[in-house]
């Protein structure tokens, strides 16, 4: 929090989203509209899904506030582990009717679209089931996925080859070729290898570049080849190799066949499963769009869905294959570099596919300098631009035929640049797993995103292996922040699972990735009513960060020709530039074809991130045409830093004309006064520092790093920050530190709190001609909103109930409580503020703006610890029958959970003035999860005797403190509830006209389900998949209350300023 909050301006930022065919208004910050509040992930497990559930699942995520549910059929994540990741054998129903696409699913889908438009919700849609992969198509359609096998046999030096070619049969032949090997070794590591390859074990042959022959015109129509190899040659042996075109047979959802279960035999396409489609043509979309046309949009569900829908989706692409490919890619690769690819076809075979036979135990490389990888780049690059053109097809058929927009996970698990592909998308989404939570990886997502005009980057957020039934709320907004941190700004949380009944599946809930990441969401959880507070408090942040621009302060070059998931460490490693307050993101040289890619007055993209200096490392990948780029961008004056030196590593195979050319650009531009080469990759704060360029946000502080992101709303000429301490190896209550943070604005500073939805100004700065500076005292993994409004600003000018003073403190002691406006009627002049004035034994200080040194005295009554508190416990207990985990409410009925609930109470006076966890407790341990309800009384105004001085001022009121949250509590006084408490500091103001001579405490916990989960871990299934050997029972939760509940009274003095 700041050192300080003033009193609430109900300031309404009103702003209109951007999207297809109309805008959406986003609300306001107080009540953020469905438009920009996160979603749920909803797994159906299949078609068979009560509808009447279905329906009641919905207006659920709606009462805990968000915007709507994503739709998605789990379908086993496939079917069985045989085919790729899915999960689970057998389904209770039959997958010919209960399958994507069919008539029950078509019935599903509609049910699901009406109803959110009947709650004023929107609804996301996977394009597919499982990932969004594929639809229902005839076996072997030209539109569905392609692989390339290959295979090979050996001949001696100086042999021959004739017969059949190796493999003939399984395929179409792509190509036939032969070459030399001259050395085979085991080789562990990246090298040889590109930008982004991973390090793998292997035998690698070497085969002699000048050796390597397309031979394919010589083959038969029987696959017939006769060839005679030199007898002169040095080396190991010749081979010849036969490499086949093949669909990849990857199933999105697997046919009712190839699973157990009551499986019937298909009688249509339709009923038996789905293809994943070819994601590297246009016709793969038009597959996928096609199906929805025919099958799933008609009848009035087309016109309901542009009502009502929001995004098309898709997954990260998990597809399986030896080599991505696809129907006619090497006559496009030939069209995009200028030669043919088919002598070169055996070097591919890893690094390339995904799974299957993608990573082989031997490699093929070459005896090139660089072992091949030029062409392998080469490919990279014309897949990389197929799967543009699937990427754009689905995105102008959203766009076009439903007037939405189209997201998806772009690029990562591929084997090409994700920073060139994000643009090609509405709304590319990353996620919290696979990006593992790293802020350095969000800023390689949202760069180009932002740099392509992209408002929203959206996540798959809060899935953590091993965390199902476990996760805290205050651990999933630790993973919303982090995001923020790195530019995402809307959710799709990780995920609510169909809450009815479901064939070999028991309570508490249908399970998706047989209990292996978090979290089941929903109404089984006992803190499900309380999910408000927090996704409120994402939503004002989305509405805040999904105004106007970004505004960063450095751009780095970044070249890679494939992006794995699951990424673990920083691209830029060293932290100097967050310690130091400097903003970054990544962007691909491709990226620097976008219109907004020019430079004024020194600044790159003025119209986006509106970069101040552009880092080039001297490890980085360069391209010719990029650097052509660089050397304008570096002749209109943008400032430009080669860290560690000039890089000197092309990609692709490149003309002597070509690399000369570019090679004379960059000698030239490392020349220009604006243009720096250091001698390493350090201490980069400083060599930005040096050249003049200061920080957004300069940063001075005393513990962790404190993480900002800018926005800049030109249509309010207002400017929002968000300031988050990132204690991220700090445990909840740890961590806590101050400091200042140096803004490069003038603007009127405020407050805004997202928990609360207040909107404060800020009277503690120091402000210059060219900045402002703010103290603030974050606690650990504490985020705040502060805003600059100009004086002109509507926004700024909103009447509230105290005008804002004339002048303001620059700074003041810690026993000052809170600085606001004064409300008083005896001090009205816009030269008085309040000040709520905390226990203390000396005089708190304060100083104006004008300079002059203020004393304030004391509260003369000491912080007070809340003490016999009494704990009622309803435990949520699994019921006698597991296989129960629905049943309908007789008071409403509409379905509920078949959760048995039963209550327990403790005294908690002999626990003194701190709360133990209920593990702890007599009667409770480490088996017993639900809601706690908390009381105590206390006496107002508290006692006197021990005050350390001689304020005898009755108090205005107490400032209420809890320890950490551990899941959620919400809390009241004598009946009135308190404001939504955010978890890493939880603390609300209790005026005294709350209070009376006896006061009641009231507060409620609920914890995850997880403690009790572990009396029944071994009895769970899910679709017939149990835990056993899968994951490991939960670990103990330290549920409950735990610490210490503090009143800290203030009194409230006026002061002229």
């Amino acid at each position: 929090m700041l050192q300080n909050r003033g009193n609430p301006v109900l300031l309404a930022l009103s702003f209109l989203l951007s999207s297809v065919g109309a805008s959406s208004d986003a609300g306001t910050f107080q009540d953020p509209s469905v438009h920009v509040r996160p979603k749920f992930r909803y797994w159906i497990p299949d078609a068979s899904a009560d509808p009447d559930v279905v329906a009641s699942d919905v207006l659920g995520a709606g009462s805990v506030g968000a915007g709507g549910l994503e739709l998605l059929g789990y379908y086993l994540y496939g079917g069985p582990p045989s085919n790729g990741a899915g999960r689970g054998v057998s389904a209770p129903v039959d997958w010919a009717e209960y399958g994507f696409g069919g008539q029950v699913w078509y019935d599903v889908f509609r049910n699901f679209a009406q109803v959110h438009k009947d709650e004023g919700l929107i609804m996301d849609f996977s394009l597919g089931p499982n990932q969004g992969t594929g639809v229902p198509a005839i076996e072997g359609s030209d539109g569905l996925s392609w692989d390339i096998v290959a295979f090979n046999v050996s001949v001696p030096i100086g042999g021959t080859f004739s017969g059949i070619l190796p493999g003939w049969g399984n395929g179409q032949l792509e190509a036939a070729v032969t070459g030399l090997a001259t050395k085979s070794e085991r080789v562990t590591g990246v090298q040889p290898g590109l930008p982004g390859d991973l390090s793998l074990s292997r035998t690698q042959v070497i085969l002699a570049e000048s050796s390597l022959h397309d031979v394919t015109d010589q083959v038969g129509s029987d696959g017939s080849l006769s060839v005679a190899f030199p007898s002169n040659a040095t080396g190991l042996n010749y081979n010849v190799f036969a490499i086949y075109l093949v669909h990849s047979d990857f199933r999105a959802q697997d046919g009712p066949l190839d699973l157990g279960g009551p499986q019937t035999s298909p009688q249509s396409f339709q009923q038996n499963g789905s293809w994943a489609v070819d994601h590297f043509s246009a016709a793969g979309a038009r597959t996928t769009t096609s199906f929805w046309e025919q099958y799933i949009l008609n009848n009035g569900t087309r016109e309901l869905l542009m009502d009502v829908g929001n995004y098309g989706w898709e997954d990260s692409v998990e597809i399986e294959a030896n080599v991505f490919w696809t129907q006619n890619l090497s006559s496009l690769f030939t069209a995009d570099h200028g030669y043919s690819i088919s002598k070169w076809l055996p070097t591919l075979f890893h690094r390339n596919g995904h799974a299957k036979q993608s990573n082989p135990s031997t490699w093929w490389i070459t005896d090139a300098a660089d072992s091949g990888n030029t062409v392998i780049a080469d490919y990279r690059e014309t897949l990389g631009t197929q799967y543009q053109a699937y990427l754009s097809g689905l995105s102008s058929w959203a766009r076009d035929y439903l007037d939405l927009q189209f997201s998806a996970q772009v690029s990562y698990n591929l084997p090409m640049d994700m920073l060139a592909n994000i643009p090609y998308v509405d709304i590319p989404e990353c996620e919290s797993l696979d990006f593992s939570d790293l802020i350095d990886g969000y800023r390689q997502y949202a760069g180009p995103a932002n740099f392509a005009s992209k408002n929203i980057v959206s996540s798959e957020c809060g899935a953590v292996r091993g965390e199902a039934y476990i996760q805290t709320l205050p651990e999933l907004m630790w993973h919303v922040k982090r995001s923020y941190a790195g530019g995402v700004n809307q959710f799709v949380f990780h995920g609510l699972p169909y809450s009815g009944n479901y064939g070999n599946t028991t309570w508490p809930v249908f399970t998706t990735f047989n209990y292996q990441y978090s979290t089941m969401h929903g109404p089984h959880e006992p803190a499900w009513d309380y999910y408000s507070d927090h996704i409120d408090f994402v939503a004002r942040n989305n509405y805040i960060f999904q105004s106007g621009v970004p505004r960063i302060d450095i751009a780095f070059w970044q070249k890679v020709t494939v992006y794995p998931g699951h990424i673990t460490a920083r691209t830029y490693e060293p932290t100097d530039l967050e310690e130091a307050g400097y903003s970054y993101q990544y962007l691909s040289p491709d990226n620097f074809d976008l219109p907004l890619a020019v430079v004024q007055n020194g600044i790159l993209a003025p119209d986006a991130q509106a970069f101040k200096v552009l880092v080039v490392r001297a490890n980085d990948s360069l391209t010719t045409s990029a650097v052509s780029k660089l050397s304008d961008f570096a002749h209109s004056g943008l400032p430009l830093v080669f860290s560690g030196g000039v890089p000197a590593t092309y990609l692709g195979v490149n003309s002597a004309d070509a690399l000369a050319s570019a090679n004379d650009m960059l000698k030239d531009i490392a020349q220009l006064d604006n243009v720096v080469t250091t001698s390493s990759y350090d201490d980069l704060a400083t060599t930005i520092s040096a050249l003049g360029i200061l920080p957004a946000t300069r940063v001075s502080t005393n513990g962790s790093i404190w993480n900002t992101f800018w926005r800049h709303d030109s249509a309010t000429s207002s400017d929002y920050v968000f300031v988050y301490n990132d204690a991220i190896n700090s445990k909840p209550g740890e961590a806590a530190s101050s400091g200042t943070i140096e803004f490069q604005s003038t603007g009127i500073p405020y407050e805004y709190d997202a928990w609360t939805g207040e909107q404060t100004p800020i009277l503690v700065y120091d402000q210059t001609d060219t900045s402002t500076t703010i103290p603030f005292e974050l606690a650990g993994n504490q985020s705040t909103i502060v805003a600059f409004h100009s004086s002109e600003s509507p926004t700024a000018t909103t009447s509230t109930t105290a005008p804002l003073p004339s002048q303001h403190l620059t700074s003041i002691s810690n026993g000052i409580l809170d600085v606001m406006p004064s409300t008083s009627q005896n001090n009205t002049t816009q030269s008085s503020i309040t000040v709520k004035s905390g226990p203390g034994t000396t005089d708190h200080t304060l100083t104006t703006s004008t300079n002059r040194s203020i004393s304030i005295a004391p509260c003369g009554i000491p912080s007070f610890p809340l003490q016999n508190f009494t704990l009622t416990v309803e435990h949520w207990t699994p019921p006698s029958n597991l296989s129960s985990i629905s049943i309908t409410d007789p008071s409403s009925g509409r379905p509920t959970t078949s959760t048995v609930k039963f209550n327990t109470t403790h005294d908690l006076s002999s626990a003194g003035s701190s709360l133990p966890s209920w593990r702890n407790i007599p009667g409770l341990g480490d088996t017993v999860s639900g809601r706690g309800y908390y009381s105590t009384t206390f006496a107002w105004p508290p006692s006197a005797s021990n005050s350390t001085n001689n304020n005898t001022t009755s108090p205005s009121g107490m400032i209420l403190h809890f320890p950490p949250i551990y899941h959620t509590l919400r809390a009241k006084i004598n009946s009135r509830p308190l404001p939504p408490l955010d978890p890493t500091r939880p603390q609300a103001d209790i005026p005294a006209e709350w209070l009376r001579e006896q006061n009641i405490l009231e507060a409620v916990v609920a914890t995850p389900l997880g403690n009790v989960l572990r009396t029944v871990w071994t009895q769970l299934r899910s679709s017939g998949t149990n835990t056993v050997g899968l994951q490991p029972q939960p670990p103990v939760g330290e549920y409950g209350i735990v610490g210490e509940v503090i009143g800290v009274p203030y009194v409230e003095v006026g002061v002229e300023v």
